[in-house]
């Protein structure tokens, strides 16, 4: 009766740890910069993709098009939604097999990453096992802009229930920028972040006020607060003003270190203010002074440098990625972009990301239009239709690190630079600023050359996108390989 019992309990333990596999850790890093607040005056969405074990991003162009009638998206799960008559063309990038990692931005400038936020909610109303990976798919095929991508997400996950423990999306485009935080089942909350502000998200809910009488930059289901209050989770009589991250938020993540450290580190040098560990957070503030590029390469890269927090002591006891609590930028970082969505300008040359494969801090940001119609195909694995209906399907053989990607270049010299980490990283963070300076000047000419040309002759226009792109690519690895020489890591 022992054993029977034992052997329930450790089926039990395993159903439960593969269910929530994918939103329990500590993973990923988000900054949001309102137009007011950037130097250039646009939006821009900053964020490391941090994602444990064997991994790869691809990268990918899909294409738009007109759906035939009654055309249909198959979730995972099970559950199948009609998609609309149009389908908008959208970079993709891409992490096979994960269910919550990809990002996607669409021809409307509309952006759509996010981070994970485990709640406290274990049942939730799921129907037809739910959406998930499909949610952000969903949103970038058929967004006409920030708001209608909120408003989508909001139905569909009121339609399905949404089947992670819980999220935040990061749903942006050129004019505002929202944070959309879903829970199990069918109760989400989203809100603007202000254009003159800032704001930072580990892997905690940090949205708190819900202000339903304020629809201009604040949206909820219907039922968020009531589920609350029959739950026995809010007491409206006692408990004071609703708190959404208190309520929802499971307490592992509220009160870890490695969620308040790096919200702790990002406030304070985006504020110039000296906020202490143990105090409340804002959802979103002004910077001390409009934010710069630079300004985000560096918060991205940041390893707790010169605080209690950085267990090497400025790399003199090893790699800062072997840290205790966990860094903005961290051991697990698989992708780190910063999306620019650019006004004023067609968005096919307005929309330029800054992309980092594996780690930020090591890895030069190469800037990426979102014109480009040929990925070079070092940085891919497939056209986007098969990656699509391969995602979930790949083996182990993708992680063949003789296979002829890119992606493993990128690996190496994250590996390379923490074998030797204080002696390694000043020549490969000069290796990388020389390089972000060079793809800065060169985007500027591509800029000047693409705007006359794009009505009259799109193709060269296209051509002068493919180029840089290409150029951009083979330039960065050719440096990172004659860095990698240095220290026979080259096989």
């Amino acid at each position: 009766m022992k054993r029977l019992l034992l052997i329930s309990i450790l089926i039990i333990y395993s159903f439960l740890l593969f269910a929530f596999q994918d939103e329990s850790g500590f993973n990923c890093s988000t900054l949001i910069i309102g137009r007011g607040a950037s130097v250039t005056g646009c939006v821009i969405v900053a964020h490391n993709e941090d994602d444990g074990g064997n991994q790869i991003v691809n990268f990918y162009k899909i294409p738009g098009k007109d759906n035939r009638k009654g055309e249909v998206i198959k979730f995972k799960e099970g559950g199948v939604e009609t998609l609309g008559p149009h389908s908008w063309s959208c970079l993709w990038f891409e992490m096979p097999g994960q269910d919550f990692a990809d990002t996607y931005i669409n021809e409307n400038g509309v952006l759509i990453t996010s981070n994970a936020c485990t709640s406290r909610e274990l049942y939730g109303e799921i129907k037809d096992g739910g959406i998930g990976y499909e949610l952000r798919r969903l949103i970038a095929l058929r967004a006409l802009s920030a708001r209608t991508g909120v408003e989508l997400a909001g139905q569909l996950v009121e339609k399905w229930g949404y089947n992670g423990s819980g999220r935040t999306y990061i749903i942006a485009d050129k004019n505002e920028a929202w944070l959309f935080a879903v829970v199990r089942g069918k109760n989400w909350v989203a809100r603007r972040v202000p254009d003159n502000h800032v704001a930072f998200i580990p892997n905690y809910y940090t949205i708190t006020d819900v202000d339903t009488n304020d629809n201009e930059n604040c949206l909820a289901s219907k039922d968020l607060i009531k589920y609350a209050v029959r739950r026995g989770w809010y007491n409206p009589e006692t408990d004071g003003k609703f708190n959404f991250a208190k309520v929802y938020s499971s307490e592992r993540n509220l009160t870890s270190m490695s969620n308040i450290g790096r919200m702790w580190m990002a406030v304070n040098l985006l504020s110039g203010k000296n906020y202490k560990k143990d105090d409340v957070f804002p959802f979103s503030f002004e910077p001390a002074k409009k934010i710069e590029l630079e300004d985000i390469f560096n918060i991205l890269s940041n390893h707790y440098e010169g605080t209690d927090l950085d267990d090497s002591k400025n790399y003199t006891r090893g790699s800062p990625h072997e840290n205790k609590t966990q860094n903005i930028c961290a051991a697990h970082q698989q992708l780190s972009f910063v999306a620019e969505l650019r006004q004023n300008m067609p968005f096919d040359i307005g929309g330029r990301i800054w992309i980092a494969p594996r780690r930020g801090c090591v890895n030069a940001y190469m800037p990426v239009f979102f014109g480009v119609t040929k990925i070079p195909a070092s940085m891919t694995m497939d056209n986007p239709d098969i990656a699509y209906e391969l995602h979930f399907k790949r083996d182990q053989s993708i992680y063949d690190r003789t296979r002829p990607l890119a992606w493993w270049n990128f690996v190496a010299v994250a590996e390379c630079t923490d074998q030797d980490f204080i002696k390694r990283y000043p020549e490969r963070k000069r290796i990388k600023d020389d390089l972000q300076k060079s793809f800065a000047k060169m985007a500027t000419r591509v800029e000047k050359e693409y705007l006359p040309v794009y009505k009259k002759q799109p193709e060269r226009a296209a051509a002068l996108i493919n180029d840089f792109t290409r150029e951009v690519i083979e330039k960065t690895i050719e440096e990172n390989n004659r860095f990698l020489r240095q220290y026979n890591w080259l096989k």
